[in-house]
């Protein structure tokens, strides 16, 4: 049931020291004194790859055999490189002789090494887990005692006793908050092997409001030091961010267990089968009959429907309380206390029943041992910082304020000249204001009062306008925190038009229906503009100033509005959607250039914005951040007011990101270290001041929140780099290692691009052998042989935007993604030229589509007499693929079955046949196709067989059947067409070929088929929710991004259980910090900080080896085995080289904060760094 639990720790794994605090060791052979920069021979496989040198390779492959691959074999795939222009003169990667630093790999294996240090990890906590699991839980107690600070009830006889925390070592925890006060904890339960526990703050047993000032002893004490402890929560990040004992640098051993990352890893659901799953919520068992299978595997994600999911029971728990600590005060929560504290105590209860069922499932799931000890290594989350971190937030805000207060200004410049026009009506000749509603509007009413109050200082105005506004310009009257203004954000409707936004030069227009657009000329509209002048055609809309607009003067001798100029296949996908069908029947077809519908403008039509995810959607704002990239001089967005757009643009570009995240940052809770928590030797530092406020962060790190395994939060994990235009997007480099420290980390170099390619290259045989895993190992960027390179010249796109298609097209997203990403990319190229670069795209590197059949298209294939050979002759099916037009007509034949063949049984024997029951419409032509070749008398019929009104026949009669109603009923059977489900339902694995990346999707649609999907590495199988014997080959783009995701979270955990091991045998003190993607990082001793980096190196080794030894390849490409940069630096930041300058932090770093670059090393400088 738990396959990785030892039954006694090595002797010299030391789980009760911490790590922070270590004295460092005396040099050992995994550390020696004298460091040497040697270069080592590495030794070039047959496709040009470096490997590791022969002395590294034994340390870490030892007992890996690797299958010998045919020569043919070896041939083809280099003739297939040479096909994409690639041989084996790429780069040469020369490695330093690390052998000496490398600590001794146990069991003389990387696989068995991986899996010794991982169990010796985790047991100390799973043999708390499991005493917990075979205990039973105590009884609730009768009554609750409401001091504050810990109270102990004794399951024995009922008595209680306070206590400053929980005295055994692992337990199940639950927090609650009073969210109208404070976001520190008003009570907490927890219940161990032996007893309940309750927790009360002071501040709610006697009602006072909380401190300004966050410590740790305002928060809950756990009692945490050296010695394991293991604390389990449903959504346990939540939870830990309120304990005291988490705020301190030196790392404690508790670690916490999360409940919902166990499920979400064993049976949690894709965005979009959450979406269903809540759509069939309330049905019945007898509805649910009729829906997906998948339905019944998994649940949502709260612990009310965890708890029903995994415990069967019939009654949800009650969570109506919960609303008690988002609406009510401290008082009246008190007054209610004991009821509430009974409430928390059930959820914790749910969570341990939850955890009895669950745990075991997880660890059948994830048997790797690593899994688990990497997740509760990320349960450690940690980021440092100062009180530069309230300045930082005081600092954007006001930032935010100065440069909203200059958008709004011209905005509302812009308003007031706009409502000018109504004492000359001349907004009737405005293509933008005609249609806003101009009807004075009452000044009597609440939003006429604010505008007095607006324009108090603005006698003009309100002499002119004493009566009352125009009714849109009213509309604008907001109110907020008392003070009244005029509400003109980029949302407002009217914004655009003020601003006189143009597409692509032609005036912006909003619709009830269509929502926002632009409109562009008929090619009659002179001809209208005479027709209005005579009084033949009524309109309100200037359509002879929007000519002007435009520059629509056939004096100018410009074309007509042509395909080209306006790129209609971006905005229309099927025309007679938009058009309005009574309308329609009457009009004649359309034998004009002109594009767009129409909305009943005379004399133009309109074109919809393109919307980022197609057509088919409608953009409900100009202004929002999609198409702030057509600002930018030579956008397709643009204004009539010259650089007004771009202006107001940019400052809006400027606000985005601190107008978005800021509730998010605020939210971070920082706390100050306690002075008798801080280590003496930081004190002892010169550029220690006790005045900075050194504190930490705790994130709320869901440790596995997605059905890949990837970590979730919503502040860090999703922070932009610093980009010198948006307010607060220096964020990251406000965490910071405090005196005496350093953090050190690194960026997984093209992680999950490499784990795919090597997957395609195991199954050639050979690092290289594909031509992807070629271009991402030996590919250069100078001679365009990289993987980035090659698609964007066969997208025809930028090397930065390659990245994205690479990225999205690993991740199992098809041409229609690809598509809409070239359209964004470049707003002026048609859908249809951006589907031709798709396609192309897509047939260099994905390859040609075909399609290897399952038992039923196999039979198919073998029964009826359909395809041929060369020579004429039909060839049993071996496994090969079928193209699209085969597919198509085995498609068609299958749905002709269908409609004869109710069900199918196989027959025994050597040669796969079947007896067939008809369906009562079969029955009938078979009855009749038998009489006419008098079947009866049993002479072409064989072994037909009547049971009932029904009959069965065999593999002969059906296929005599269906030529007959071929020859008989031919214009019918041609009228039959098959489906993409009938098709579906005879392929077991589509298959590509002829691309550079054919072999590795192959392997990746391999594993996501087959009946039980793992990760390569370390085995962890994919949720329930996408288990392949309940969905068939539904979500197989979800499932494909499993195989690369979920393996990249593999590759993560490894990493982290690499480094604490080594840096444990090196005597390293230091601690985790965070992981965000492919990055992780560490905050060291500054003494350790090189041997840190190296340690960083020597992991990123290790668990490429591991992966490669997994896959069965007994070397490793030398291009890989290091980082390529190891990061040692003062703040965390996406370069150590990066001023992070901001509009919020003008100075940038050095200038500013006086923190000067951090470094960069690789291998070599490595080594260097700690020779001196």
């Amino acid at each position: 049931m738990f396959p990785y639990l030892l039954t006694k720790p090595p002797k010299y794994t030391c789980c009760s020291i911490p790590l922070l605090f270590r004295k460092p060791i005396s040099p050992t052979p995994a550390c020696p004194v004298h460091l040497h920069t040697s270069p080592t021979t590495t030794t070039p496989n047959c496709y040009g790859v470096d490997l590791l040198p022969p002395s590294l390779q034994a340390r870490l492959f030892q007992s890996v055999k690797q299958a010998k691959v045919p020569h043919s074999q070896t041939e083809q795939a280099a003739s297939e490189l040479r096909k994409f222009g690639l041989d084996s003169t790429g780069s040469s990667f020369p490695l330093p002789d690390i052998t000496p630093y490398l600590p001794p790999i146990l069991n003389s294996n990387v696989s068995q090494h991986f899996w010794q240090v991982a169990s010796r990890q985790v047991q100390p906590y799973t043999d708390l887990l499991l005493d917990l699991l075979a205990s039973a839980t105590p009884p609730l107690p009768a009554k609750w005692n409401l001091e504050k600070g810990w109270t102990r009830y004794n399951a024995s006889d009922g008595s209680w006793q306070t206590v400053p925390f929980p005295t055994e070592q692992c337990c199940v925890f639950d927090v609650e908050v009073c969210v109208t006060e404070d976001p520190r904890a008003v009570m907490a339960i927890a219940v161990t092997s032996e007893a309940w526990y309750s927790w009360l703050s002071p501040h709610l047993v006697h009602a006072e409001s909380f401190p300004h000032d966050v410590t740790p002893s305002s928060m809950i004490p756990l009692g945490s030091d050296q010695s394991p402890r293991l604390v389990i929560g449903h959504n346990v990040a939540y939870d830990r961010i309120r304990v005291g004992d988490e705020y301190r640098l030196d790392r404690s051993g508790t670690r916490y267990l999360d409940t919902m990352s166990m499920h979400i890893a064993v049976s949690g659901m894709t965005s979009s089968q959450r979406m269903m799953k809540l759509a069939c919520k309330n049905m019945t068992k007898e509805e649910l009959k009729h829906k997906p299978m998948w339905l019944k595997n998994t649940c949502m994600n709260g612990l009310a429907d965890v708890h029903k999911f995994y415990c069967k029971t019939t009654d949800s728990l009650d969570k109506d309380p919960r609303n008690s600590f988002v609406k009510l005060g401290l008082s009246e929560l008190m007054s209610d206390c004991d009821h509430l504290l009974s409430y928390c105590a059930g959820d914790v209860l749910a969570t341990l029943d939850v955890l009895r069922v669950l745990y075991p499932l997880f660890t059948e799931q994830c048997p790797h041992p690593a899994t688990l000890s990497g997740m509760l290594t990320m349960s450690t989350s940690f980021l440092p910082t100062s009180n530069c971190w309230e300045k930082f937030i005081t600092t954007a805000n006001e930032t935010y304020s100065n440069i909203e207060k200059e958008m709004m200004k011209l905005v509302e410049t812009e308003a007031e000249l706009a409502v000018m026009m109504i004492m000359d009506y001349s907004y009737k000749q405005d293509p933008w204001l005609w249609d806003l509603e101009w009807k004075i509007a009452s000044s009597k009413t609440i939003n006429g009062r604010r505008m007095k109050l607006i324009h108090e200082d603005k006698e003009d105005l309100e002499q002119l306008f004493e009566v009352g506004y125009p009714t849109w310009y009213q509309d604008l009257a907001d109110e907020k925190e008392g003070r009244v203004f005029l509400n003109l954000s980029t949302g407002k409707r009217v914004v655009p038009k003020l601003l006189r936004l143009t597409w692509k030069g032609f005036p912006m227009h909003h619709h009830k229906v269509e929502k926002w657009g632009y409109l562009i000329p008929t090619a009659d509209a002179e001809e209208i503009i005479e027709r209005i002048e005579y009084g033949e055609i009524e309109t309100d809309f200037p359509l002879k100033q929007f000519l002007d607009v435009v520059n629509y003067d056939n004096s100018t001798h410009k074309e007509p509005i042509k395909e080209k100029d306006v790129d209609p296949e971006i905005f229309l996908d099927d025309i007679s959607k938009y058009t309005d069908k009574k309308d329609a029947k009457f009009k004649k077809k359309v034998t004009t250039d002109e594009v767009g519908i129409n909305i009943g403008i005379p004399g133009v039509r309109f074109c919809g914005l393109p919307h980022k995810n197609g057509p088919i959607f409608k953009v409900g704002n100009p202004l929002s951040k999609d198409f702030l990239i057509s600002a930018a001089e030579g956008g397709e967005l643009a204004s009539y007011k010259e650089s007004l757009a771009e202006q107001l643009l940019k400052i809006n570009i400027c606000l985005s990101y601190w107008r978005s995240s800021r509730d998010r940052i605020k939210d971070q809770i920082k706390v100050e270290f306690e002075p008798e928590h801080i280590p003496a030797h930081m004190k002892e530092r010169d550029d220690f001041n006790i005045s900075d406020q050194y504190g930490a962060i705790v994130p709320g790190l869901v440790v596995s929140g997605t059905i890949t395994r990837r970590a979730v939060e919503k502040t860090w994990l999703t922070a932009s780099n610093a980009k010198q235009n948006r307010i607060g997007s220096e964020l990251k480099s406000y965490i910071r290692a405090p005196p005496g420290y350093h953090l050190v980390g690194a960026d997984v170099d093209s992680q999950e691009l490499w784990l795919a390619s090597v997957l395609g290259d195991a199954k050639l045989g050979g690092h290289g052998a594909t031509a992807l895993g070629w271009m991402c190992l030996q590919g250069e960027k100078s001679s365009g042989t990289d993987l980035h390179s090659k698609t964007a010249a066969a997208a025809q796109v930028t090397r930065d935007q390659a990245k994205v298609l690479n990225y999205g097209r690993i991740y199992g997203a098809g041409e229609p993604f690809a598509k809409l990403l070239l359209m964004q990319f470049n707003q002026g190229i048609s859908e249809l030229e951006a589907s031709k670069r798709a396609r192309h795209m897509y047939e260099q590197t994905k390859g040609s589509r075909g399609y290897k059949l399952n038992r039923r298209g196999a039979w198919l294939f073998d029964t009826f007499d359909v395809f041929r050979n060369m020579n004429g002759e039909r060839p049993p099916y071996k496994g090969w693929a079928v193209g699209r037009k085969g597919m198509m007509v085995l498609g068609k034949l299958m749905a002709v079955v269908n409609v004869l063949v109710e069900e199918s049984v196989p027959e025994d024997g050597g040669k796969p046949t079947n007896k067939h029951l008809l369906t009562i419409e079969g029955a009938e032509l078979y009855s009749n196709f038998a009489s006419s070749s008098d079947c009866e008398t049993g002479e072409t019929t064989g072994d037909c067989e009547t049971i009932g009104d029904c009959e069965t026949i065999g593999d002969d009669q059906l296929v005599e059947l269906v030529e007959h109603l071929q020859l008989k009923y031919k214009r019918k059977m041609d009228g039959i067409k098959s489906d993409y489900d009938t098709r579906e339902s005879m392929v077991e694995q589509v298959v590509w070929s002829g691309g550079s990346e054919s072999h590795t999707f192959n392997r990746l649609e391999e594993i996501a088929m087959s009946p039980y999907p793992a990760t390569p590495v370390l085995r962890a199988e994919i949720t329930r929710a996408l288990d392949s014997r309940v969905i068939g080959r539904n979500y197989l783009t979800s499932r494909i991004n499993w195989v690369v995701q979920s393996s990249a979270v593999d590759y993560l955990h490894l990493l982290l259980v690499a480094v604490e091991w080594i840096f444990k045998e090196m005597g390293i003190r230091g601690r985790f910090v965070i992981s965000i993607h492919d990055e992780v990082r560490y905050l060291v001793v500054s003494e350790d900080r090189y041997k840190a980096a190296l340690a960083l190196h020597l992991a990123n080794l290790m668990v490429r080896s591991e992966v490669c030894a997994k896959l069965g390849l007994d070397n490793l490409p030398a291009s890989t085995a290091f980082f390529s940069s190891v990061d040692v630096d003062k703040v965390m930041r996406k370069e150590p080289s990066a001023d992070c300058v901001t509009p919020s932090n003008p100075l940038g770093l050095e200038k500013g904060h006086g923190i000067g670059r951090g470094e960069g090393l690789d291998i070599w400088q490595t080594i260097e760094k700690l020779s001196q």
